[in-house]
Order: C-alpha cells, then structure tokens, then sequence
C-alpha cells in the first residue's frame, strides 16, 4: 500500500507553531543565570511566564524585572517583544525582502494570517509599512525619550531605559524597568513622557494595514472603510475612557487621558489599579476587552469587531442596513463578528473558572476576572495579584495569553479539516 502523504500545515498552524517556538526558546534564555542580577534565581515557570508576556505582548509579570534580570536579560525581553509585537513573519519577509528573495504565495499566506487581512493582495506592502512605521516611530521615540531619562539616569542607562520603554510602549507591552512594579507613576506629571508613550501605544495599536492607507491616501473620503472605522473607534474610545476616568475617577486630565490610551492594550499605568472604584475598574474591564485594532501590536476582540457588532445590534433595533460611510458590511464580517465574540468570552470564562477554583478564595472574583480579560486582551494591568498565584494559576494565564495574542478565530480553525461537500436540507431554528 502507498504511504499517504503528509498534509502541508496550513499558514495559521505555522503561526501558532512559530510562537510557540519563540516562547519556549525565550524561556530558555531567561533562566539562564546570565540572564539573572547576581545572586537571583527564578523558577523555569516564571521564566516561561515572562517569555510568554513578552512574545505576546502582554506585560504581566510575576517577579520585578528591573530587580531580576540583567543586561541580557532585559535585551531578551526586548527582542521578545519586538519579535511578539511586530510579528516573527513579518521579520522573516523584512529578511528575505532585503536579500532580494521571491515572496511566494505560501509567505504571503503567512503575512495574511498574521496580520488578519482579508486577502493576500497588499501584504508586502503591509510587510514594508511595519518595517519602516516601526523603525521610524521607535527611533522618534527614543529620542524624545533619551531626554526625559537622562534627567534622572546617566547617559548609557537613560539610552537604556529609553530603548526598552519605547520598544514595549510601540508594542503595546506594557513592560517597565522602574522597578517596584511602579510602571509609569513616577512621571505622572510628565506632560513629555505621558504624551509620547501615549502617541506609540496608539501608533502600534493602530494597525499597520491603516497606517498604510493613511500614508498612501492621506484624505479622510479616500481611506477604506476598514480605516475609518478604526480611526472613528478609536477616537471614541480614547474620548469615552478619558471623560469617565476625569468626570468619575476623578484623576488629573493628563493622567486621565493616559489611563484611556493605555487601557485597551498597553498595560502601562500612572495611577494604582487596585485603587479604582469598583464602577472604575468594570470600565477598565470593557476597554481591555475591546482593545486595539486588527493588525496591530494589540489585542482584545479588536476595535472593528466591536464596531460591527454595535453596528449589527443598531440595525437589529432600528430596521436599517448594517452599513456606515455609505457601505454595507457583508454577512461573512458580522458572523465572524459575532463568533470572535463569542470565542472570547468562552475564553475568559474558562480562564476565570480555572482562576477561580486553583486560588479558592484568596483573590476576590472582580480581581480574578481582571487578570484574566488583561492576560486575553494582552493588556498587562493588574490589580496586584499575579505575584501571589499558584504555579498551575500562572500556566492558565499562559494558555490565554497564548490564545489572546494569536486569536482565537486563528486557534479554532488550525483544527478545522476540509468542509464537507455534502449537501442537507435547511430548516428554521427558533432563536432567542
């Protein structure tokens, strides 16, 4: 009998499979002792944990990296973070484009799965823009950044923290070398600092596909109607969040519009978490689930899904088409809507029941639920418990980061086999 021949993976199981990869040698290099600040020794589950955080762009930590690891360390964090952030396929096609190669239709697949697009039509331009966005934005970054540290560091680790802080504020990680798990509350009153942290989270959070569009077309009429509707939901996000974290929170306005940016990915924070009324930290809890936009160095459900499903509730209540800016969204966009939704509260609800039931009740439900919805949308903020969770507590974290980061829409069809070309007979099902 013939041998059957082996199947070629599909470009959303290369995806999990390269993350995967990425993960598991990050943590490797983590519990190297060169890694560590003489004298400390981490577990391989925390050095797994941070590995994960970083490569997903997440920013929860269990132990202080500034007090942790070393130079090498941090530089490892970083390089997760950018590999993570921007995408390891996009770093693979950077490479090859460099060296002259022919993109071949597999690659583009690759670039098409990683980065959420509708086609393959425009990926390398999509490859070229993150290549440079992320080049140019990141080295503005350090800049202004270099200046605000060296105020308060010397030259070498003012460029040091300037690096690192630029690098993981572009990626939307949320990771810091403050130390203290202090994040950003020493320059709550930086009007420099806050202000362009606050530009590369929403640059990176953005997606490069309307980076793009914005670059090419340059007029609000010409964008493409996927652009407007992350630009439109974005500004109303930020504009919601900054008014509710002013008017009930009462925080300062600058720090105010800080917590509404780095919210819905970045995890940085000026304020303490845990100090938020309980009203403050379900809104929290809602700006990190929706998150940033697709294609983006963020996560959560993502701005567009969140629009289309608004949009498909409104169409529902008021008998109008499920349209805006004079187009109409295709059923296929709305389904995927609706199962990206669902997809994800499954997700939470399984990560807060397994929380749940490892810590018993050390932890409170509302602190649970946190965690879990910033470990899904790759946030990073943290009302302080996840220093204190059991080992088996940090693995679940791990899986939702994972599955956060990759997307769950890309996790359940790595499994789907080829659709069934058997016909039935359609009938009503009586809904709701």
């Amino acid at each position: 009998m013939k041998k059957r021949m082996k199947k070629p993976l599909k470009a959303n199981q290369y995806l999990l499979l390269g993350f995967l990869a990425i993960i598991l040698m990050g943590s490797l290099l983590l519990k190297l002792p060169i890694a560590h600040n003489e004298g400390i020794k981490i577990s391989y589950w925390d050095s797994l944990f941070i590995s994960t955080s970083a490569v997903c762009v997440t920013g929860l930590v269990t132990v202080d990296v500034a007090l942790t690891f070393s130079l090498f360390g941090r530089t490892v964090i970083a390089i997760l973070i950018l590999l993570g952030g921007l995408g390891f396929a996009s770093m693979v096609i950077s490479f090859s484009l460099l060296l002259g190669m022919n993109i071949g239709l597999s690659q583009r697949s690759f670039i098409k799965e990683a980065y959420n697009l509708s086609s393959v039509q425009g990926t390398l331009m999509v490859v070229r823009t993150v290549a440079l966005t992320a080049l140019v934005v990141q080295g503005v970054g350090v800049f202004i950044e270099y200046f605000i540290f060296r105020s308060s560091y010397a030259p070498l680790d003012a460029l040091g923290h300037a690096l690192f802080n630029t690098i993981s504020a572009f990626n939307n990680a949320g990771f810091d070398l403050m130390g203290k798990f202090q994040s950003l509350t020493l320059y709550r009153q930086s009007v420099a600092m806050n202000l362009t942290t606050a530009f590369l989270i929403i640059i990176g959070g953005t997606g490069f596909f309307v980076i793009a569009d914005i670059v090419r077309n340059r007029a609000w009429k010409k964008l493409s109607m996927h652009s407007r509707i992350v630009v439109t939901m974005n500004s109303i996000l930020i504009i919601v969040g900054f008014l509710f974290y002013l008017l009930v929170e009462h925080l300062e306005p600058l720090a105010a519009f800080f917590q509404s940016v780095t919210t819905r990915t970045a995890g940085f924070n000026t304020v303490d978490i845990a100090g938020l009324s309980q009203a403050g930290l379900l809104v929290t809890i809602l700006l990190m689930f929706m998150g940033a936009s697709p294609g983006s160095t963020g996560g959560g459900i993502k701005t567009s899904t969140t629009f289309t499903l608004f949009l498909s509730l409104g169409s529902l209540m008021f008998g109008r088409q499920t349209a805006a800016f004079k187009r109409k969204i295709g059923s296929e966009s709305i389904l995927k809507a609706f199962q990206v939704l669902l997809l994800s509260v499954l997700l939470v609800s399984g990560g807060s029941f397994l929380l749940l039931l490892i810590e018993g009740s050390k932890f409170t439900f509302l602190e649970v639920l946190f965690e879990i919805v910033s470990a899904f949308a790759t946030v990073g903020l943290s009302m302080g418990i996840t220093t204190e969770i059991a080992t088996l507590s940090k693995l679940v974290l791990v899986v939702v980061m994972f599955a956060g980061r990759v997307g769950p829409i890309t996790i359940a069809t790595s499994f789907a086999r080829k659709t069934s070309q058997l016909g039935y007979v359609e009938e009503q099902v009586f809904i709701g």
